[in-house]
């Protein structure tokens, strides 16, 4: 619990965020958690207190609302200033600025006195953070070796724990446009699969090195977050049956899946989207995304939606990237091997929607727009049957209401064009005033 809060320290941590972090529960899956969740800070609150060996030692854990909240100085925590290093060199290398990056980058390595960070702690947020930072610590190592080979200075000789030195050696010669020299470094080295990868690489002529890390598989993250984000469904949802199972077939089909529900204002597209999402959250058990991107011109930047999408998949905001190309790659890896669905209320057009679709066949993603867009399946929403629109009006009137005027009932279902909202407005009057007749009203929206 201490480590969720360092990571965010100076912040209100939400209850459910630090439930999922310590014991990889939601929190409304978890109410023990949150019932149990003041005693546990109690008892931590007191731990610093008997750490720092005055009074105020309890203070600096604090509750805010529904959050805690730890005071500490980020300049005491090896964590947060190792980070902040690793930024601080990449943007004096984009400076050209080897010297001071290669300093940035000694002090951070230097801030490890263990060989793993956070041992032993047990969470789904210790074990996401121990691939997070070791990743990062893989990165500065190689990104010193270029320094290194950049500088004319002798390769800084530090293998990580159960790793080869030769292979980061190599492709730093290899970035450097030094592959022959990387090949016999690595020709000369014990046999190993990431030798062999690299060398295959080196010899095969692939120059695409930029991005390439022989141990990305060792590092890479596990994603520990299940964002829940759909909206209420819609209580009175009423009919649309061929609609649903048009929607449902179309997402079941094989390849990427998406779909756009569209039609005119009124007819409820929305209220269709977000019925179906909650039928289909089932079968997406790696959580649901959901935005509404505003329905009209310019509507919501993409690279803002995917910011806010990665976050939600459990990236750091420091780790975001700021491009929307690199957001993309980066929420196409999240999503990778899961099932997460993707609900886009109100598009405005395809460029705004393309970016945030899911790439694989695992998730899907259902689209509203007022008119359809290219790619995927189109589902039309038209007006309701009149079956449908007495239906809708009964639940929220009584059938009851509605038997004793069953032609003016259906003469206000006519009236209302078979709309979803116009109907529900139509309902919502009569509710209000339980003594007006059916006819009432309907006299009244004939004036």
């Amino acid at each position: 619990m201490l480590a969720v809060l360092l990571a965010h320290a100076g912040r209100p941590v939400p209850v459910p965020e630090i439930i999922d972090g310590v014991w990889g529960e939601e929190g409304d899956e978890a109410p023990n958690r949150a019932k149990g969740l003041p005693a546990t800070m109690y008892r931590l609150r007191n731990i610093l207190a008997d750490e720092d060996g005055t009074a105020e030692g309890g203070h600096v854990l604090r509750h805010v609302g529904k959050a805690y909240q730890l005071h500490a100085d980020p300049a005491n925590i090896d964590r947060t200033v190792f980070l902040a290093e690793l930024a601080a060199a990449t943007a004096a290398r984009r400076n050209r600025q080897p010297e001071r990056a290669h300093a940035l980058l000694t002090a951070a390595l230097g801030r490890w006195s263990t060989p793993v960070a956070l041992d032993r702690v047990p969470g789904p947020f210790a074990e996401h953070d121990r691939r997070m930072l070791a990743g990062r610590r893989d990165e500065a190592r190689l990104a010193r070796l270029e320094l290194d080979v950049e500088l004319g200075r002798p390769l800084t000789a530090e293998p990580a724990p159960g790793q080869a030195t030769v292979v980061p050696h190599a492709l730093a010669l290899a970035r450097a446009g030094r592959t022959e020299q990387a090949l016999a470094l690595l020709a000369g080295s014990a046999p190993d699969g990431e030798a062999a990868a690299l060398a295959a690489r080196l010899r095969g002529r692939t120059t695409d090195l930029a991005r390439w890390t022989p141990w990305a598989s060792r590092t890479a993250l596990r994603q520990v977050r299940r964002p829940f984000q759909l909206p209420p469904d819609v209580p009175d949802f009423t009919g649309r049956a061929t609609l649903l199972a048009e929607l449902a077939a179309a997402l079941a089909a094989p390849g990427p899946r998406w779909v756009t529900v569209t039609g005119p204002p009124g007819y409820g597209k929305s209220a269709l989207a977000v019925h179906a999402a909650h039928l289909l959250a089932p079968g997406h058990p790696d959580g649901q995304l959901h935005v509404d991107l505003g329905g009209k011109a310019p509507g919501m930047d993409p690279a803002s939606v995917l910011g806010a999408f990665v976050r939600a998949l459990g990236v750091e905001e420091h780790a975001v990237p700021p491009g929307l190309a690199d957001r993309r790659a980066l929420y196409r890896r999240l999503l990778a091997g899961r099932r997460v669905l993707v609900l886009l209320d109100g598009a405005v057009d395809a460029e705004q929607v393309r970016p945030l679709l899911p790439a694989e066949s695992g998730s899907a993603a259902l689209v509203t727009a007022g008119r359809p867009l290219p790619g995927g399946h189109t589902v039309t929403v038209g007006r309701m049957t009149p079956d449908e629109g007495i239906e809708l009006l009964a639940r929220t009137l009584g059938t009851g209401r509605l038997a004793r005027e069953p032609d003016a009932a259906r003469a206000l279902v006519a009236a209302c064009g078979h709309q979803p909202r116009a109907l529900r407005l139509a309902a919502s009057r009569l509710l209000g005033r339980p003594s007006w007749p059916v006819s009432a009203l309907l006299s009244h929206l004939r004036e």
